[in-house]
């Protein structure tokens, strides 16, 4: 007996019919599989969600130390030294 071990999993999801056939058109059209496809802009919201966290710490620590120009950066980097 052989095993096959997957390394997906398999999600059911309900769509509008509308969607759905957008989903299916637009897949096609960039020669992917719904699957892929849908995977593919998960990764994308995912990239974009970690950059909004980046984006976030950074007005942060620029609030917090007073940043307002690459000047301050390098005057900033320049007092540590």
């Amino acid at each position: 007996m052989t095993i096959i071990l997957r390394n997906t999993e398999v999600v059911s999801i309900s769509l509008p019919k509308r969607i759905a056939k957008k989903l299916r058109v637009v897949s096609k059209s960039k020669g992917q599989s719904r699957s892929a496809f849908i995977a593919s802009l998960i990764d994308k919201e995912a990239e974009n969600e970690r950059w909004k966290r980046i984006f976030k710490k950074g007005r942060e620590t620029a609030k917090k130390f007073n940043i307002v120009s690459e000047e301050d950066i390098d005057r900033i980097l320049h007092e540590a030294s």
